[in-house]
């Protein structure tokens, strides 16, 4: 049995034991169920939290995607498969594969490997040490790499970070655009964006140095998909002409060294839980240190959730009369994921990770980003020239949200998979029950859509926000102006989609804004050209859309979206 039957196998089951009323579990089978559940509904029946609902889907669509494609087939399956060992085991489904290649202790000697290699690449490729710390002091907090510079050794300042630490800065844009070219067309490339596919997979390493770092028995699935990710990245690397690392230096590793090795995984978890438990500390402490706290907690009935919340309630009335408010909505918020956090996704990954990625770059999407896809807007005006922007449009206001760490944007080219499949590429389908319909499909909180129209030179563009859930219209909003200034219109619509959303900028992502409204504007007939180039794009006609688009960028190289859509080539 191959390792696809070995997964489909498993899949069939859980769709029986879930009673989705077919034979085969597919990817159709799942959405029509989908359709008709709630997100909550459904990640409850597969045993999992609705926060890791999106991340198991984006494994499911991997593996359907891909289990025909020979050189991607292993790493789908093996994507899949670690979570099919978490579902299995919550909804009592026997879970296996029948074949081991490696062995524990070569995993473990892989998971170093995998670590060095990227601390290697990552300093090769900045110019050394010394520019690795210049490069980091412009992406992250003082105090952070300050962290980082105590606990490193003369390797340099990455060896300071934890596993977490690593990947969120290897994979920051700022700094993966300059070796991403030893990434693509590979095996590893499950999704289009080649730095999301990396993003995945290192998020799977880094469980499965979790489960090694508490001692725990790694299974068979978590061996073998480390020694296919490892395969997959070090040939890349070995192969690159730009890189001269070499991981063959890396796997050399006696027992001795492996024991030091746990050990050093087993302080970065200490480390952190450290960090954590000095926060409760603090709060114990101003507990008995002030009087009206020891009255609030008159108040606690019981448990360390009822605790913990209290305490959130009284250090906030306390700091608010000390004046010290500044820090007090970072304090609220860590203890309230201690206090909230659901146990499968701590199971599956460290508290200390969360608040290591927490600490990193202010750009990386945070834990309670508002999910939220944008639908493409009807033309409900009477000029038909104008049809073409609606996918224009929503492009560029993906783009324009997708850097904003607390909204996480669905990628156009997953909204047109969904449209296509159902069949809903006429804008004029998306009433509210339908928007909801389709938010289901796509994990999604809100649905953004509306319309726009022309009327003697000026337009005006109308959105509608639209709760996934209950399918009602949450608020509206719009803006107007002259037509042949569409572009800075469609900007001016980000701003209130931010405002709408509730959402606060950081003063980095307030500045980028800001820059993207001072880009050389693009007249409509070349916005325009910018949709039918998506369009052809969709449609498999990929060198027309190329010409299309480097006849564009050469006219606009400023232009973001336009630069985004011709790396996808």
């Amino acid at each position: 049995m191959t390792l696809v039957d070995q997964v489909q196998r498993t899949l069939n089951e859980i769709a029986q034991k879930l009673k989705f009323d077919v034979n085969e579990f597919t990817q159709e089978a799942y959405k029509k169920v989908k359709a008709v559940q709630s997100g909550n509904k459904l990640a409850a029946d597969l045993g999992i939290s609705s926060s890791m609902l999106g991340e198991f889907e984006a494994a499911l669509d991997q593996y359907f995607k891909n289990r025909a494609i020979p050189e991607r087939v292993r790493i789908s399956c093996f994507r899949i498969s670690l979570w099919l060992e978490t579902i299995c085991k919550k909804v009592n489904i026997p879970f296996r594969i029948e074949e081991a290649i490696s062995t524990e202790e070569i995993a473990i000697k892989q998971t170093r490997a995998l670590e060095l290699m990227i601390r290697d690449v990552l300093t090769e490729e900045l110019g050394g040490k010394e520019s690795v710390v210049k490069k980091l002091r412009e992406l992250f907090k003082q105090e952070v790499i300050d962290k980082w510079m105590n606990s490193a050794d003369d390797t340099g300042v990455l060896s300071g970070t934890t596993f977490s630490e690593l990947s969120n800065i290897f994979l920051d844009k700022n700094i993966f655009r300059s070796f991403e070219d030893i990434f693509c067309e590979s095996n590893i490339q499950l999704s289009p964006s080649v730095r999301d596919s990396l993003r995945f997979v290192l998020d799977d390493i880094r469980r499965i140095r979790n489960s090694i770092a508490h001692n725990k028995t790694i299974s068979i699935v978590q061996v073998e998909a480390l020694n296919e990710y490892y395969r997959a990245i070090a040939r890349l690397i070995k192969e690159s002409k730009t890189n001269a690392v070499d991981p063959d230096a890396y796997l050399d590793m006696e027992k001795a060294n492996m024991a030091s090795f746990i050990s050093t995984l087993k302080e970065d978890n200490r480390i952190i839980t450290g960090d954590l438990n000095t926060l409760k500390e603090g709060l114990v402490d101003i507990k008995d240190d002030t009087r009206i706290i020891r009255r609030r907690s008159k108040l606690i009935t019981g448990g360390v959730i009822g605790l913990l919340i209290a305490t959130c309630l009284v250090l906030y009335m306390v700091q608010r009369q000390s004046g010290a408010t500044a820090d007090l909505g970072k304090d609220i918020k860590d203890v309230k994921e201690i206090v909230t956090g659901d146990a499968e996704l701590k199971n599956m990954s460290s508290s200390g990770d969360l608040r290591a990625t927490k600490e990193l770059n202010e750009r990386t999407k945070d834990v309670n980003a508002k999910r939220l896809a944008i639908l493409y807007f009807d033309n409900s005006g009477g000029e038909p020239s104008l049809d073409k922007l609606k996918k224009g449009l929503a492009d560029m206001l993906i783009t324009d949200l997708s850097n904003v760490h607390m909204l996480d944007i669905v990628e156009r080219e997953k909204l047109e998979t969904i449209l296509t499949e159902q069949k809903l590429n006429n804008s004029k389908a998306f009433d509210p029950a339908t928007a909801s319909k389709i938010g289901k499909l796509l994990g999604v909180q809100v649905i953004l859509t509306g319309g726009y129209f022309d009327m003697l030179g000026s337009i005006r563009i109308d959105a509608r926000f639209i709760d996934v859930e209950t399918g009602k219209i949450l608020k509206s909003d719009g803006v107007d102006g002259l037509t042949t200034a569409f572009f800075k219109i469609q900007k001016q619509l980000s701003w209130k989609i931010i405002r709408n959303m509730d959402i606060k900028l950081t003063p980095a992502e307030q500045k980028e804004m800001e820059n993207r409204e001072k880009a050389t504007s693009l007249s409509v007939d070349d916005l325009q050209k910018y949709s039918t180039a998506l369009d052809l794009y969709d449609n498999g006609k990929k060198l027309e859309a190329k010409k299309m688009l480097e006849a564009l960028l050469k006219k606009y190289p400023d232009f973001e979206p336009g630069k985004a859509l011709l790396k996808k080539f």
